[in-house]
């Protein structure tokens, strides 16, 4: 069997704060511990299980946050920054599914942990042919164009939600209860890392019945930006890609990574 797992960070037991979040922020180097200590985990409850070929990439801001010399060595690991048509390496080998750990809601979920979509500075919202959408369902159908299935979401209790909303089935794992953008109501970490076992082995169960997630084209991206700056900064052919409004831009086509990379 083979299990792709896509990280990201503020959905990480422990995590809810900005300075958490930043290489050189004051409490980063504690969040890389409970980041690396979290995939360790599910690292290790997949190895358990009979899982032959893992592999972990790191898709928070860079994707330089894990502690190298500790991770676990059943499990490669990709790490560094890589473009959103190629955001998952390797995945053209083929996989039996897909984790989405330690993730977050999107953008203007009410009560959740450091909700966005993408990026926090440029985007109030995304659209995809019309429904709001957030990484949850954005790297859900990256992984559904290559026949993968998410089969397990973590993160607060927004996000896992949101999950459920979007891939009928999926096995979510909450790891806290988001109370707003820089406060939750938090399981301890040596209690996830230990509860998370469970919810592996219950994801594992749906190989081979859960289903990729994907949406017909032709495709429309609508961004909403937190201001007219990011929107200026935009070039529009008018066809493809036009300026709706002072913060607001439309993007089509029939090729989906090619309007997402456009998009955004």
């Amino acid at each position: 069997m083979r299990i792709y797992v896509s990280v990201d960070m503020e959905g990480i037991a422990g995590v809810a704060l900005r300075e958490q979040l930043q290489r050189g922020q004051s409490a980063y180097e504690e969040a890389r511990y409970l980041l690396t200590q979290e995939v360790n985990a599910v690292v290790d409850a997949l190895a358990s299980f009979g899982v032959k070929d893992i592999v972990v990439k790191d898709a928070h801001g860079g994707g330089y946050n894990f502690i190298a010399d500790s991770l676990h060595p059943a499990a490669v690991y990709v790490m560094g920054s890589t473009p959103l048509d190629k955001r998952f390496p390797g995945l053209e080998r083929g996989f039996d599914g897909a984790f989405l750990m330690g993730y977050h809601a999107m953008a203007s979920t009410f009560g959740a942990v450091r909700d966005h979509t993408m990026s926090s500075a440029q985007y109030r919202g995304v659209k995809l042919n019309g429904q709001p959408i957030g990484e949850i369902g954005l790297d859900s159908l990256l992984f559904g164009l290559n026949g993968v299935p998410v089969i397990m979401v973590s993160g607060d209790d927004k996000a896992c939600q949101e999950a459920e909303e979007l891939l009928p089935g999926v096995t979510i794992y909450a790891t806290k209860t988001g109370l707003s953008r820089h406060a939750a109501l938090m399981k301890a970490p040596q209690r996830v890392r230990s509860e998370l076992r469970g919810a592996v082995q219950k994801a594992l169960a749906r190989v081979g019945q859960a289903a990729p997630f994907c949406i017909t084209s032709p495709y429309e991206v609508v961004i909403q930006f937190n201001s007219s700056d990011w929107a200026d900064a935009r070039s529009y052919d008018g066809v493809d890609s036009e300026r709706l409004d002072a913060v607001t831009a439309r993007y089509r086509s029939d090729d989906l990574v090619k309007v997402l990379t456009r998009a955004i």
